[in-house]
């Protein structure tokens, strides 16, 4: 499997999207990839607090977070969020929303083209 490879700002919006929709890591289900991620999520978070606005916006949009290995589950899981944030974007486009932005919309619609090509390629299993 090639790793998959997101950018900070997209692991963290991922991250974020997830503490929303279980209102923190208690109320996460055990297999979700909030629960596998969430170490790893909150440590990051804590070092970009600590970061210069401009270290940080280097850091998100040029720093990188690898998964080398991701369960059926997990991937399928991943895919469902980036879905739902092309959703969210494309919405706030359709709705004028002085929020919406072109660029995130597009960011967010290449990573779900990407992963559901890897999704659909039959090598990325062997890591399971």
């Amino acid at each position: 499997m090639d790793k998959i490879e997101l950018t900070v700002h997209e692991f963290m919006m991922i991250m974020g999207t997830l503490d929303e929709k279980f209102g923190g890591r208690q109320s996460a289900a055990g297999d979700s990839i909030y629960a596998a991620w969430h170490e790893q999520w909150r440590a990051l978070d804590a070092r970009l607090e600590k970061l210069g606005l401009m270290e940080r916006a280097d850091m998100l949009f040029d720093g990188k977070v690898a998964i080398n290995a991701l369960a059926e589950q997990h991937f399928r899981e991943l895919i469902k969020v980036v879905e739902g944030r092309v959703e969210f974007n494309q919405q706030l486009m359709d709705d004028g929303d002085e929020d919406a932005d072109e660029e995130e919309l597009e960011m967010w619609q290449n990573r779900l083209g990407e992963l559901q090509a890897m999704h659909d390629s039959a090598g990325w299993q062997n890591q399971n």
